[in-house]
């Protein structure tokens, strides 16, 4: 982690993630969250806030205009680091579209060819990205499944996204 970067007055991922263990809904503030200080309740926070950093505070490659709060989103990668996540603050829905942070995610995107997915979330909305295009899968039950990747049609690698339900 860099030790120059720090969460700060941030708070995005007090905002935009969902909270299990306080029953904090995603895209909702958390009700201990105060702007300006941070977590209210800061020793006694869970685990699954204890344990979480957003890809700006681990990577050295993004610069302050990618700071979460300045963004608009925050990302997180999981599945042992094959899927970006891309989660983005409700209030500002197309803050991932804006430049510069659309073409840098476009040119991440490039590692589905190597089995890694890139994964905007807007609330429940689900938009799997290409390096060529970006799949909406539109709402969906956040217990289903994603699958995303490329299949041969007529000679030619073409992306696909899908969702896995039980139903």
């Amino acid at each position: 982690m860099d030790l120059a970067k720090t969460c700060g007055d941030c708070g995005m991922c007090c905002k935009v993630l969902h909270i299990g263990e306080l029953a904090k809904p995603a895209g909702q503030w958390c009700g201990v969250f105060r702007k300006g200080s941070g977590c209210g309740d800061y020793e006694a926070r869970p685990q699954a806030c204890r344990g979480f950093e957003c890809l700006w505070l681990t990577s050295e490659k993004l610069d302050a205009a990618w700071r979460p709060d300045k963004a608009g989103f925050l990302m997180y990668s999981d599945r042992d680091g094959k899927r970006l996540n891309v989660v983005v603050d409700p209030g500002k829905p197309v803050a991932w579209k804006r430049e510069p942070y659309y073409s840098r995610l476009k040119a991440m995107s490039r590692r589905a060819h190597d089995g890694y997915e890139l994964l905007v979330c807007i609330g429940d909305r689900r938009v799997v990205m290409f390096p060529t295009e970006d799949v909406d899968l539109g709402v969906l039950n956040p217990d289903h499944k994603l699958v995303s990747g490329y299949v041969d049609k007529d000679g030619e690698k073409v992306p696909f996204a899908m969702v896995l339900s039980d139903a």
